[in-house]
Order: C-alpha cells, then sequence, then structure tokens
C-alpha cells in the first residue's frame, strides 16, 4: 500500500512581524508560482496545499493551479481573520470554475488561533463553519478538509475537529505533526483520528528543519530523508489496521525567511525548493525514488487486474 505525497506551500500572513509569506516566498502567479507548481510536479507531488488568503485576488491563483495540473486543497484564513469571511468565502466560490471540485480549509489550525492569531479557539472554529457554509452556498462541489495540529491522542487534541466534524463541514481530517512538537507516534494519532471520525485522513502538515534543535535533539542522527521514511512508515502501520490516508503533505515545500525576520537573507531549511530555486539535495532525490517506488507498485497492482 501506499499514499501520495502532497506539496505545502505557505500562505499565511503573520500580524506580529507583518510578514506576508506569500510574498516572501515569492508564491505569487506573477512571480515563481508556475515555477514552484513545475517543481513539485517533476519531483511526483501532483496534489498541494495552497492559500487563497484575502489579501490576494483569488482568481489568478486559482488558474495557475489549474493550468500546473495540480490538484489543490486551499487555505482561508491562515492565521490571518478575513475582515469578513463570509464575503470573503463567496468571493473564492464564484472565482473557481464551477465544473471542477473545489477542495478548502477554511481555517488553518484553529486550535492555536489564541497563540498566533490572538483569536479564541472557538471563534476559529465558528469563523471556519461559516465560511465552509458560504462556499457551499456558491459552488455545487465543495470538499472540506479540517487541519489541526494533533500531536497526541488525548482528548484535548481533538476538541477543534470535533465541533468541525459535528456542524457537518468536513470530508478529510488533516493531522499536522512535526518532529519537535510530536507527542504520540505519527501512526497512533493517524489510526485515533480514523477511529474516531471514520473520515479519510490526511497528514497535512509534516517536514524535517535541518537547523532545528529540538528536532535534533529529539531524533539524532535524522536528515529530510530518514524523517520522510519514518513518516511513511508510521503511515503505512496505519494502513495495515484499517485506517484510511489520503495522503502526506511535506509542509512547507519552499524555504522560506525566519516568521520573525521577513526581509532576512537567512531562510529556514525545511523544504525542498531554496529561495534560488535550488533543490535540497536530500530531499530531492528521495522524493523522486519514492515517486518512482510508489508509481511501480501502483503500476503491479494495476497489472494483476487484467
Amino acid at each position: 500500500m501506499s499514499v501520495p505525497l502532497w506539496a505545502g506551500f505557505e500562505s499565511g500572513h503573520l500580524a506580529w512581524s507583518n510578514h506576508d509569506l506569500l510574498v516572501t516566498t515569492r508564491h505569487l502567479p506573477d512571480d515563481r508560482m508556475a515555477e514552484h507548481y513545475a517543481i513539485a510536479w517533476n519531483h511526483g507531488l501532483l496534489r498541494a496545499r495552497d492559500g487563497l488568503p484575502w489579501r490576494h485576488d483569488p482568481a489568478p491563483r486559482l488558474r495557475q493551479a489549474e493550468v500546473s495540473g495540480l490538484d489543490v486543497t486551499w487555505d482561508l484564513a491562515h492565521f490571518d481573520r478575513p475582515p469578513d469571511p463570509v464575503t470573503h468565502a463567496v468571493t473564492v466560490a464564484r472565482a473557481a470554475d464551477p465544473m471542477r471540485p473545489l477542495r478548502l480549509c477554511p481555517v488553518n489550525e484553529p486550535s492555536i488561533y489564541p497563540m498566533l492569531a490572538g483569536t479564541p479557539w472557538e471563534e476559529a472554529v465558528d469563523m471556519a463553519i461559516a465560511m465552509a457554509r458560504a462556499a457551499r452556498d456558491h459552488h455545487g462541489d465543495v470538499r472540506l478538509l479540517a487541519c489541526d495540529p494533533i500531536h497526541g491522542i488525548g482528548e484535548r487534541q481533538f476538541a477543534a475537529v470535533d465541533r468541525l466534524v459535528t456542524a457537518g463541514v468536513v470530508d478529510t481530517v488533516g493531522i499536522n505533526s512535526y518532529p519537535h512538537t510530536a507527542r504520540a507516534p505519527l501512526g497512533r494519532a493517524i489510526l485515533k483520528g480514523w477511529r474516531r471520525y471514520k473520515l479519510p485522513i490526511l497528514v497535512a502538515e509534516t517536514s524535517w528543519h535541518d537547523g532545528h534543535r529540538e528536532q535534533r535533539r529529539r531524533f539524532p542522527g535524522f536528515d529530510k530523508r530518514r524523517w520522510l521514511d519514518h513518516v511513511m512508515a508510521e503511515v503505512e502501520w496505519a494502513l495495515e489496521r484499517g485506517a484510511r490516508v489520503e495522503g502526506v503533505c511535506w509542509y512547507p515545500i519552499v524555504d522560506c525567511p525566519p516568521w520573525p525576520h521577513p526581509g532576512s537573507r537567512h531562510r529556514w531549511r525545511h523544504g525542498l525548493i531554496r529561495g534560488d530555486l535550488g533543490l535540497d539535495p536530500i530531499l530531492s532525490p528521495a522524493l523522486r525514488q519514492l515517486a518512482d517506488r510508489q508509481h511501480t507498485a501502483s503500476s503491479g497492482q494495476l497489472s494483476l487486474g487484467f
């Protein structure tokens, strides 16, 4: 069994530093967005998470994704509450192709909005519900992702997603898990989410940051390849126990300046794509090799049916 790998593109706006990540990573339709998508595609990453924040016109971003061929799930609010959330959701729904599914994550990580956006998590969840319903009212095929840090398997981890699922605005449950924050094995978190909701699970954010001290302390000797292999092994463990997993998203796929210092020439090394469009020498071959293995396995499975 195998699951597809996704590319994750940062789209947040960080209020404390006035850091627009779409600008600082140059992931814009009139800049490097097409090049970023092409690099992802060439590494076998045919699905993606990206953003349609209210500060940017959604139409050119939607068109760029269509041209690229990537199947994109879009964040509408990534730590940046729109002045009018419902109007923003309606604007996006009307800008999208009515003949194609519109995949949305209305609010990224609502449970940490108090820390990163100064908004109670309950209000962030209410915003997500309102935006999801508004999008559905104005587009005939909206697919909804709930995306939250689920580092462990305790009840508090699932509070925000519980409310979203109860409201009927979730088709896929996203689990964000990083090596410096995980408190339970990823496979167990996936299995707990699957059994709790009986909805497909997406590992919606995971990556390895070369310079992160806590990651190196907790996983000595690891690099991007070893972390990728570790994550895929955890996913396989969950699949063998009955979980349904839609994919694994390497997030972010483009190195970005440190969040507190948007003007810095230094970049956090957690992605595949560097600031000069160079490729990470460890992650690039690892992704290509994994894509080749999955393609070979899929071809073999298909051949058995004829």
